[in-house]
């Protein structure tokens, strides 16, 4: 092998170490980019979950307030209309 056929294989070798270098230095920055992006949404959905079961745990406290009511109006009911057919009766 003479010095030029040598010297071609050290730039190409050089060159393909250079290009495996350059994309795993640019997926590297592009899997920390997404990562980062990825953490900001888990930390905004704990936050929509935190949100929402508080939330819900109040809509379960008017649900039970809503219930109790009704169950109060349908007592008063049932005693008007008690009260309705006793003095049909009489």
């Amino acid at each position: 092998m003479d010095f030029g056929t040598i010297a071609a294989c050290v730039v190409a070798v050089c060159t393909l170490l250079w290009t495996i270098y350059r994309d795993k230095s640019t997926d590297t920055s592009d899997l920390l980019d997404r990562m980062g992006n990825v953490e900001t949404e888990i930390a905004l959905q704990k936050s929509n979950i935190s949100r929402l079961e508080a939330e819900q745990d109040e809509m379960k406290k008017s649900l039970k307030n809503l219930e109790d009511q009704i169950h109060q109006l349908d007592l008063k009911i049932e005693r008007i209309l008690t009260i309705l057919e006793n003095e049909k009766g009489a």
